[in-house]
């Protein structure tokens, strides 16, 4: 089992090269970029981290891309850690499928 840094570095390699921050409207790269909204962006793929021994450690990692091509990770912590926006763009975005 991979962990978090791993996972990230994998994303990379398959052209997730952006990370991408929640807002109230939608989602937008780190640091430029349109927001997105949910409408225009998929999950293309997940991968969750389950240490064991600390819940504050597991997190699932989204691999998203948005209708431009933008391709990107945002990384959700388990449970009650998981910030608000992100936990609402998650599953709105887990129950268009």
């Amino acid at each position: 089992m991979m962990n978090l840094s791993e996972l990230q570095d994998n994303a990379v390699e398959h052209g997730f090269t952006h990370s991408f921050v929640c807002t109230e409207s939608g989602v937008k790269r780190d640091g430029d970029g349109p927001v997105y909204p949910v409408k225009d962006l998929r999950i293309v793929h997940s991968n969750s981290v389950d240490t064991g021994t600390d819940p504050g450690d597991d997190a699932t990692l989204y691999m998203i891309e948005a209708s431009d091509g933008s391709k990107g990770t945002l990384i959700v912590p388990a449970g009650f850690y998981a910030d608000p926006h992100k936990a609402k763009i998650i599953d709105q975005l887990l129950h268009r499928h």
